[in-house]
Order: C-alpha cells, then structure tokens, then sequence
C-alpha cells in the first residue's frame, strides 16, 4: 500500500516524518521523504510528475515484498491517482496537512524563506485545501504538458462530495509537531488495519 502525507510548504510534514517513522515501527512500513531523490533548481510540476512515478513504483517494489511506503511530500491527491503506475499498488491512502495562510507565512518567514517565494507557497496552499475538497477546482494548476503519461481520466469527471475522493484532513494551526505526528500516526495506522478508507486508483 501508499500512503502520501501531504500539504504544501510550511504544514509540517518534513517536521513530522521521523516521529511517524518511530510510531510505525513495528509494521513493515517504510516512511520516505519525496524529494530525497534530490530537486533540480528548475524543477516544476512536469519534473514533480516524473519524480511521483518514480515513487509509486517503488511503492511497488516495496509492494511486491511485503513493506508499505509512506510517502511524505507536496504531492496533490490528483497527481498521485493520475501516475501512470498506480493500478498496479495494493491500496492508496492521502492525509493533507493544511494550516491558515498566516500560520504557513509566519512558518515560512521563520525557515527564512524568501518573501516572493512564501507567498507563492501560501497560494499553492490555499490551492492545495481546495483540490482536497473538490477535484474539479482549477484542476489545470497539475495538469500541464509533461512528459509522463499522467491518467487524468481516472478522477476527471468526480465531483465534490465523491465518495471515492476521500481522505484525511489534519489543521496543523493549533497542534505542536508531536500533536501532529500523533494524529498523522493513528491515520496511518488505522489505514493499514484496515479502518481507514483508501481511493480507488485503478
């Protein structure tokens, strides 16, 4: 199974992996960060889509001997249905962290991003909640040119309130890093026995 914590920048999900990661240790779970495979200073949204493939199918491999991966990173729920390779997983799970655009600006100030830049990552985020909600809302923003062959047709014509777009919303606003972990933890664990609901990818 993949399981993608996910949220755009200043939500907490690097801050939280290794606390999941020790939370989860006992399961055959391996918890992984997206861009551990390295970021090229010209990376976009086509780079983004050739990279997720990447991951998923090493979800497979991990898949194909019995270990789960966790995948954290600023991946869309959107784009991660739509990777070429994900039919072949067992089970996909997303959990969106989300957090206010003061509470993600003030973060990102404090990581000493620069300002232009914060600002195009609380909009990203703000997008981000949206897409979560509804996956007709500005679906253009991840469907560009590219030159993995994306399966958009999976999901393209769900509407909000689709059973089958359906995942975990955590607000990081008021949870300390350890809060957070926590929940991201019993999330991951609920999917993996089975009492959280996974999306249909195939």
């Amino acid at each position: 199974m993949l399981l993608l914590v996910t949220g755009a920048s200043g939500s907490g999900k690097s801050t939280v992996l290794p606390a999941v990661a020790l939370a989860l240790r006992a399961l055959p779970v391996i918890c992984v960060e997206f861009d551990s495979v390295g970021v090229p200073p010209d990376a976009d949204t086509a780079w983004r889509h050739a990279a997720l493939e990447q991951w998923v199918q090493r979800a497979r491999l991990e898949q194909a001997g019995g270990r789960h991966l966790a995948l954290f990173g600023q991946v869309p729920a959107g784009e991660l249905l739509a990777a070429p390779s994900a039919e072949g997983v067992d089970g996909i799970a997303v959990c969106l962290l989300h957090c206010s655009a003061d509470v993600r600006r003030r973060r990102l100030m404090a990581r000493g991003e620069d300002p232009g830049a914060v600002e195009n990552h609380v909009a990203f985020g703000e997008w981000f909640y949206r897409h979560a909600l509804d996956p007709e809302f500005m679906p253009e923003v991840i469907r560009v040119p590219s030159s993995t062959a994306m399966r958009w047709e999976r999901w393209e014509q769900w509407k909000a309130g689709d059973p089958r777009w359906d995942m975990e919303l955590i607000e990081t606003n008021e949870l300390s890093p350890p809060q957070t972990a926590e929940r991201v933890s019993a999330w991951a664990l609920g999917v993996l026995v089975g009492v959280r609901p996974t999306l249909p990818h195939g």
